[in-house]
């Protein structure tokens, strides 16, 4: 037996390695061009014999011509090095504590645009410093954020000017491909932990549907396979049999009853990007939507009672967002039946491919700001109407994150904190954990219920989130998460908004009312900015304010979703 034993151990080895070597002329990166040499493998070989003797194989110009090209392909996917700053939400002037994290990025030649390197916009958010290392290379280069998608979690990095052409040079920047259909094979290539060297995985296209992206809440399309998609693998390219980009590694399905399970931002939504940067000037708009909520109408009841005749199919418009592309076209009850001649499913679906149907809103986000989509609408249970609707880019009240990865806005008024409400900040005050005050289970409804539909541009949801202790505030100094509605009976529009009333007020006092709780807050006037300017240095607060310029980008709210969440089953950014 213990002879057997350095036996059996050998034997196993060898069996493993053929598996291996099994599993890799399997991958679909052996396919196309790189099939000839696998065929090279299980041929016999054919020479000739030349008048020196030597002999030469016909196949080794073309085998050779088949593994650059592969190589060629594995030298464009490059490793990200990013420091992350991120605020701290808590103490909105301040920066939480740095930390490190490496993903993966490949290159791409935009046109009109130029050479850029796309990775995941979770990879580099709040980077500090984001450098990238080739393949097989020993430098890092520096570069710069340049565009940030955290709906669709894309990003786009430019190589700084000076490093640009020693960077780039001998690469050659991947191609895109078409969407696969079910059962294509793919590759996964990237840097995951656990290694230094780039890793490829192979895996097949088990679903394409609509999913919602864990970086920003966005139900986009996405690609489902069952290759592994580890920490590091973010950002990284999925290629299929002709070596090209069919979409790009962001999240994994993650729980004691699943494995293998990762997500692909697909080609269509990776190009929707790229061309929405490139109509505006290389800034990152968003996603449209029509911004309303629905009822489905899969009883037939139902239906009868809205008028709808015996084959008409739809859904019942049930909530308009005042800032939405549908409002002031469509109407309360209205039935829409069909946009642009695409007929919409009591189930609020629509025709994708043989065999498959997607959410409406797919059919929305595929277009621009300023493209107009023709509704068609069963309205009064008797009108047939046809509503154009001019769309634009969907915001939220309360948004998941801040525009070009900037700082919340915050104003310190006698050692009030003010600040815009937003998804961190209820993240860093834990009110998804469960355990929550009355005052945080209603802001939770700001954020989730229909309510959170957008506003005015600009407009916020500004959160009184703590006190510094003063004696100018004394008997306030527990107060915490209360929505602002009112300073001496104006509505308060956003943070600045408040900068402002605070600043123009000629009243004695200045009463501050809250929403819900109805509490109460009155401080004097004539010495709010001696004790601001002395409660900043105390705690050592910069400067008492700060403001956010532009829009804010934001969650998503899908008041027909049915809450498909499984017990012990998250969706994690890799």
């Amino acid at each position: 037996q213990e002879m057997m034993r350095p036996r059996l151990s050998s034997l196993c080895f060898l069996a493993c390695s053929l598996l291996r070597v099994h599993a890799f002329l399997r991958s679909p990166l052996l396919t196309r061009s790189s099939r000839l040499a696998r065929e090279a493998l299980e041929r016999p070989t054919t020479t000739i014999a030349h008048a020196d003797d030597r002999e030469e194989d016909w196949d080794e110009a073309d085998d050779r011509e088949a593994y650059e090209e592969l190589n060629a392909v594995w030298d464009s996917v490059v490793r990200i090095y990013c420091t992350h700053s991120e605020p701290d939400w808590q103490l909105p002037w301040a920066l939480d504590r740095q930390y490190p994290s490496t993903s993966t990025g490949f290159f791409i030649n935009i046109p009109g645009v130029g050479k850029r390197i796309m990775t995941n916009a979770h990879s580099i958010e709040y980077g500090k410093i984001v450098q990238v290392r080739r393949r097989g290379g020993d430098s890092k280069f520096e570069c710069e954020i340049e565009a940030i998608g955290n709906e669709c979690d894309l990003a786009l990095l430019r190589v700084v000017e000076a490093d640009e052409a020693a960077f780039f040079e001998g690469l050659r920047e991947l191609k895109f491909g078409p969407l696969p259909e079910l059962q294509d094979e793919v590759d996964v290539l990237g840097f995951p932990v656990g290694g230094e060297s780039m890793s490829v995985t192979s895996g097949v296209v088990s679903r394409v549907e609509m999913q919602e992206y864990s970086q920003a809440g966005q139900s986009l399309l996405a690609l489902q396979i069952d290759a592994a998609i580890n920490p590091g693998n973010s950002g990284g390219p999925v290629v299929d049999e002709n070596l090209e980009v069919v979409g790009v590694a962001f999240q994994s399905l993650n729980g004691d009853d699943v494995e293998n399970i990762g997500y692909v931002v697909p080609v269509t939504v990776v190009e929707h990007f790229l061309e929405d940067i490139r109509r505006n000037a290389g800034q990152y708009t968003g996603w449209c939507a029509l911004g309303i909520g629905f009822s489905l109408l899969e009883s037939k009841s139902f239906r009868e009672y809205l008028g709808m005749q015996p084959g008409q199919t739809g859904v019942m418009v049930h909530e308009l967002g005042p800032s939405s592309s549908a409002f002031g076209h469509l109407e309360l009850n209205d039935v829409l039946l069909s946009v642009d001649e695409v007929v919409v499913a009591n189930d609020g679906t629509i025709p994708f491919r043989r065999g498959e149907r997607v959410a409406l809103s797919h059919y929305i986000s595929s277009h621009f700001a300023g493209d107009v989509v023709e509704a068609r609408v069963l309205r009064g249970g008797d009108k047939l109407v046809e509503v154009p609707i001019p769309l634009k880019v969907a915001r939220r009240l309360v948004p998941y994150h801040w525009a070009r990865n900037s700082p919340p806005p915050y104003l310190v008024v006698s050692g009030l904190v003010f600040t815009a409400l937003s998804v961190p900040y209820l993240e860093a005050e834990r009110c998804y954990d469960g355990r929550n005050t009355p005052d945080q289970s209603y802001l939770l409804t700001l954020e989730a219920a229909g309510s959170a539909w957008g506003g005015e541009a600009g407009e916020e949801v500004v959160v009184l989130s703590s006190v510094l202790c003063h004696r100018s505030n004394l008997g306030y100094e527990s107060l915490e998460n209360l929505h602002l509605g009112t300073l001496n009976g104006r509505a308060v529009r956003s943070v600045e908004h408040l900068s402002q009333l605070v600043e123009e007020n000629t009243e004695p006092f200045l009463r501050f009312e809250f929403k819900f709780s109805g509490k109460v807050v009155v401080l004097d006037a004539q010495g709010v900015a001696a004790a601001t300017a002395e409660i900043c240095e105390e705690n050592g607060v910069p400067r008492p304010m700060r403001f956010v310029p532009g829009s804010a980008t934001a969650r998503p709210v899908d008041p027909d979703k049915t809450g498909e969440e499984t017990k012990n089953k998250e969706k994690v950014r890799s």
